[in-house]
């Protein structure tokens, strides 16, 4: 198997009629008018603000040709199967499961420091309440984040993003960094500066749903990857993710249940496709039958072992 630093370097192809010929298809008209809406908002951003068109950067998450095609195993919140999500023990079981991406959430707390978090309130995974945003990083870390997982983790703390990159940086494996709602520049900054500071910045890609967050990343790190996240495929998905110079695009298997060429064209217009969040067995088939690139499941451990066998 090729090595996990194993990178293939491509240029996001700029916006063009070729783009909209390789992704066309019909969607509904509610679809169509939401994406091209936000289409115009960033692409007068761009042409006010952006001064260049191509962005020629590492795609760390790899393709099929650097995973013999079978898709890459991509352990989502960590491994939530063995440990409670987004904990430094889920992270750690993460990258003993043979997976080759980590996949972790980011947070900002109310005095700007990256936290790895999933909601938006902190009830379901910890013994406090309300909003993340509204708590400090000290507020934080009292709380105890693994009980509701297992006795076994009482007292297990949200960890920060600083806290999660030397694991990732003293592994194999690579990264997917969801960054959840909206961040400024001034919140990038210390995120940017972590994955340098620990030199990653080859093995990892940050993602997001939203659109204005990938623009600021793209106009204060170009270099660094971005993935855009959809629950299901815009009209035209290739100008869209183009719009915040994505490399990879991240959305449900619905998505090619409605459209099964939609992966190959992506693929064939040199973006890394991504399917989330996978559990069954006769799911992640239709995945490999897709030929999806990644796929991103609760159960890290199981699907490493069907893609080792897989590959022979």
């Amino acid at each position: 198997m090729l090595s996990a630093r194993a990178t293939l370097h491509l240029t996001v192809p700029v916006l063009g009629a070729r783009a909209r010929r390789a992704s066309h298809r019909p969607y509904s008209p509610r679809r169509t008018a939401a994406s091209f809406t936000a289409a115009l908002a960033l692409v007068a951003v761009l042409a006010i603000d952006h001064t260049a068109a191509t962005v020629h950067a590492a795609q760390p998450l790899g393709s099929l040709g650097l995973n013999y095609g079978v898709p890459l195993t991509i352990a989502h919140r960590g491994d939530p199967a063995a440990a409670p999500e987004n904990t430094m023990p889920a992270v750690e079981a993460a990258l003993a499961s043979g997976a080759e991406v980590l996949e972790i959430d980011l947070r900002m707390t109310a005095d700007g420091h990256a936290v790895v978090f999933h909601d938006e309130l902190l009830d379901r995974t910890t013994d406090g309440s309300g909003p993340l945003a509204d708590r400090t990083l000290a507020e934080l870390q009292v709380l105890d984040a693994g009980s509701w997982f297992s006795t076994r983790y009482e007292g297990t703390r949200i960890p920060t993003f600083d806290e999660v990159l030397p694991l990732l940086q003293n592994s194999d494996a690579r990264g997917l960094i969801e960054l959840k709602g909206m961040w400024t520049v001034d919140a990038l900054q210390p995120v940017i500066a972590g994955i340098y500071r620990h030199g990653v910045q080859d093995r990892v890609v940050l993602a997001s749903f939203e659109l204005p967050t990938l623009f600021q990343l793209w106009k204060e790190a170009p270099s660094l990857p971005r993935a855009v996240i959809v629950r299901r495929l815009p009209d035209d998905p290739i100008i869209y993710a183009e719009l915040v110079g994505a490399s990879t695009i991240v959305t449900s298997l619905r998505s090619f249940t409605v459209d099964p060429e939609a992966a190959e064209r992506l693929r064939a217009a040199g973006f890394t496709v991504v399917v989330y969040t996978l559990n069954r067995a006769d799911l992640w088939q239709q995945a490999l039958d897709l030929g999806v690139d990644g796929v991103v499941t609760d159960a890290p451990r199981r699907l490493a072992g069907v893609h080792a066998a897989a590959r022979g």
